[in-house]
């Protein structure tokens, strides 16, 4: 029988739960009794790092002169937030940090259909099926490593070379983050449930060290504990701006290999916004190239509106990559994806 969606909601944001992506406190329980919108003209559940977003929402205030009550906190704890409110959700907008929760929210139907030039304002492809979240970054997977203990030759070709003795104890993950979520639910896109499991279940066996996030396994292969991790590109990015002495670096799979997925972040407006201009004006703001350029050089994202840029060193975007990441599959995994990591012995 079919779980609930909101059951799978519950099980990710178990996953997700040590993999935060807010990087700080939530400012505040969403949906907390008294006025839900504290007066605000627009109310956002951000699932993402506050300190990559909080600036552009007091831009976004200072231009407009709208009033933004953004909450933060992990993108699976507020997607299963959402499912719990249904219509009566106080949020305008959810910004996440992958598809697959997101795509959670669109099937539940509780997202409006964004204008048509909010969509044309990114590559066709990293869209919702329904015309109802449209990406606003992306990360791509890779293989971070220390070019001084492990030399480049002989990183894999394949992300499921990793399951292999060579690399049995040598490898780091985070299997209840929730961009190792996405990943999985990649992975079930481009290669089918069995295949997936397989590799979960290779992995677990090659006896992994697991991690909360991405970036305790960067700062445990620069300490040497640690000789690869299967991280988002721009981590390092982040701690190279921080520490231009910091030694990890990105390798990437082969193009089209599952280790090179790209995962977008996202952004949707719901159904039972009230302040539904505001919202989808806030989108446009995400989308503007004031927006797109702040990802690129202050967090290492690739944007996601055309002529903005792409992180030094790193792979471009082009139209084949996102064809062959099959996003719109991905967005629907995330059932798929957190039963599979439960049944693999990962966690």
């Amino acid at each position: 029988m079919r779980i609930s969606r909101l059951a799978v909601l519950s099980l990710a944001a178990v996953l997700a739960l040590t993999g935060c992506a807010s990087g700080a406190p939530a400012g505040g329980s969403p949906g907390a009794g008294g006025d839900a919108t504290g007066g605000a003209d627009l109310v956002v559940y951000v699932g993402r790092n506050e300190d990559h977003v909080r600036p552009l929402v007091e831009l976004f205030e200072q231009q407009t002169g709208l009033t933004v009550d953004a909450r933060y906190g992990s993108t699976g704890e507020l997607a299963t937030t959402i499912v719990q409110e249904g219509d009566a959700s106080p949020a305008d907008v959810f910004f996440t940090q992958d598809p697959a929760y997101m795509g959670a929210i669109s099937e539940a139907g509780l997202l409006a259909e964004l204008p048509g030039d909010v969509l044309e304002s990114v590559p066709e492809g990293i869209t919702g099926a329904e015309d109802d979240w449209v990406g606003v970054t992306a990360r791509r997977r890779v293989l971070a490593f220390d070019p001084a203990q492990t030399p480049a030759d002989r990183l894999p070709d394949s992300v499921f070379e990793l399951t292999e003795e060579p690399w049995r104890g040598k490898v780091g993950l985070a299997p209840t983050h929730s961009s190792f979520v996405s990943f999985v639910a990649a992975l079930v896109a481009m290669h089918g449930e069995d295949e997936a499991l397989a590799w979960l279940e290779g992995m677990a066996a090659n006896d992994p060290q697991v991690f909360d996030g991405n970036e305790e396994q960067l700062r445990a292969i620069a300490a040497g504990d640690l000789e690869v991790g299967l991280v988002n590109h721009y981590y390092v990015h982040r701690l190279i701006a921080e520490d231009p002495d910091f030694a990890v670096r990105n390798h990437s799979f082969d193009a089209g290999d599952a280790g090179d997925v790209l995962m977008p972040t996202t952004i949707g407006v719901l159904d039972s916004s009230d302040h539904a201009d505001n919202a989808v004006e806030f989108v446009r703001f995400m989308l503007s190239e004031q927006a797109q350029t702040h990802f690129l050089e202050e967090v290492g994202e690739y944007p996601l509106r055309g002529g903005v840029g792409t992180p030094e060193g790193e792979r471009p975007i082009d139209d084949a990559l996102i064809a062959e990441m099959k996003l719109a599959e991905v967005a629907g995994n995330l059932d798929i994806a957190t039963d599979l990591i439960a049944r693999s012995g990962l966690i």
